[in-house]
């Protein structure tokens, strides 16, 4: 009564009551009702929503916004909980994941096989854990991914809670098939299991030592040697960096040689298997004495970045030797060509860090 209701008070509404003496059939005495109505405009279009909203009860409509905010607070919080993602906690490993970190390679031997036709290398494997495990898989890989021998069993091994056993890895000589040369360095990897679960494991790489390939090496010369065919490449060392610095569009490698019989051998020469490359050995000669594995430096350049080399078979190195003194039944000393091919792996490399290609 004391004036226009400020906005957002509630509106008054005007209840109509007629009131007659006489009663209706069927009511009670004295009362009649009508629709209520407020006084604004008419129900139809967003005002007429507004009217019906209005008409409700206020408990009605406070539980009616409550709910909507409760609606509208769900629909945002998945998108502000990934804005503030709590760090999930790390679990706790089991007792088998750590067992499988406690089998410990011990000393590594080398033997001539049964046959003549591969050596036999021995991991001395130790389980320190207080439960039984397996050794899956034990193998020896070169630098490049090539697999050069592995265990003719599987799994390979079991080995007892605190226990130790060899585990033999068959390395073929394949004189045959023996094209590219191993790269260096030689990795010795084995997997270790649960026999509950073969499938969960552990990778273990270690590094083969230089005097046990050397000798592995000296075998396969041994038993691959024919007439005219004494001395031979056993290998790439890529321990070093192959870059050049003196050289941007140049790479150093090393090779590996070895001399069958009791003949001592002078590596005088070493030329490029292809043109595109030119090849100089930096330490020439080199001597190869039987039973001593020699390392001969080499140089590569490459002639034109533009128009590199790719690799080929043909994609190798040429050796030329001499023997120092007569050989037997011989009045003069003899010469012999060798040659070490590239695996591709090895090529691309060298070629990448030379031209950047």
């Amino acid at each position: 009564m004391g004036g226009d209701p400020e906005p957002g008070d509630d509106e008054d509404e005007l209840v109509i009551e007629l009131v007659d003496d006489d009663s209706l059939p069927g009511e009670g005495p004295n009362s009649a009702t009508s629709d209520r109505e407020t006084i604004r405009g008419g129900d139809d279009g967003p005002e007429g929503l507004d009217a019906r909203i209005r008409r409700l009860p206020r408990r009605v409509r406070i539980a009616g916004v409550c709910a909507a905010a409760t609606v509208l607070a769900l629909a945002v919080w998945p998108a502000a909980g990934r804005r503030e993602a709590a760090p999930q906690p790390v679990p706790t490993p089991s007792q088998m994941d750590v067992d499988l970190y406690k089998v410990r390679l011990g000393t590594t031997t080398l033997q001539a096989g049964n046959s003549a036709d591969h050596a036999v290398l021995g991991l001395q494997l130790t389980n320190n854990a207080a439960t039984r495990l397996e050794v899956v898989s034990a193998e020896l890989w070169d630098a490049v991914g090539t697999r050069l021998g592995s265990a003719s069993m599987w799994p390979a091994q079991g080995l007892g809670a605190g226990s130790t056993a060899s585990v033999p890895v068959t390395l073929p000589y394949a004189c045959d098939v023996y094209g590219f040369l191993p790269v260096l360095p030689i990795t010795v990897r084995y997997s270790i299991s649960t026999p509950q679960n073969p499938e969960a494991g552990h990778d273990y790489a270690y590094p083969l030592t230089d005097a046990i390939w050397d000798t592995y090496m000296r075998q396969r010369a041994t038993q691959c040697a024919r007439p005219g065919d004494e001395i031979s490449a056993s290998a790439i060392d890529a321990t070093q960096p192959i870059g050049a610095p003196d050289d941007p569009e140049g790479f150093d490698l090393t090779f590996t040689v070895e001399s069958a019989g009791a003949q001592t051998w002078s590596v005088d020469k070493v030329t490029a298997f292809r043109p595109g490359v030119t090849i100089t050995g930096t330490e020439l000669p080199v001597t190869v004495v039987p039973g001593q594995t020699a390392r001969v430096s080499t140089h590569w350049h490459v002639d034109d970045c533009e128009h590199a080399p790719r690799w080929s078979q043909d994609l190798g190195v040429e050796f030329t030797a001499h023997t120092t003194g007569p050989a037997a039944g011989q009045s003069e000393p003899v010469e012999q060509v060798f040659v070490a091919q590239l695996r591709p792996g090895l090529v691309t490399q060298m070629l990448y860090e030379a031209c950047g290609i």
